[in-house]
């Protein structure tokens, strides 16, 4: 099975890849929340712990943001 090129695929469709591409060539997991609030910002990992360290700070000085599971 071949993977569709640019040009075979949709711009929303192209618009995801990129975006997904950005955010792990940036050195994030980037798996999205299941309600869409955020990415995860760890390093790429196999385990089921995700947080965004930005989304949903408390406040400028807090460490963690958004945090679920798979």
């Amino acid at each position: 099975m071949t993977q569709p090129t640019d040009t075979d695929m949709s711009l929303p469709a192209r618009a995801l890849r990129a975006e997904t591409s950005g955010g792990r060539a940036a050195g994030y997991c980037w798996l999205e929340h299941p309600k869409g609030i955020g990415r995860c910002t760890r390093p790429p990992h196999t385990g089921s712990e995700h947080v965004d360290h930005y989304t949903g700070r408390t406040s400028p000085t807090s460490a963690r943001g958004v945090e679920w599971s798979e």
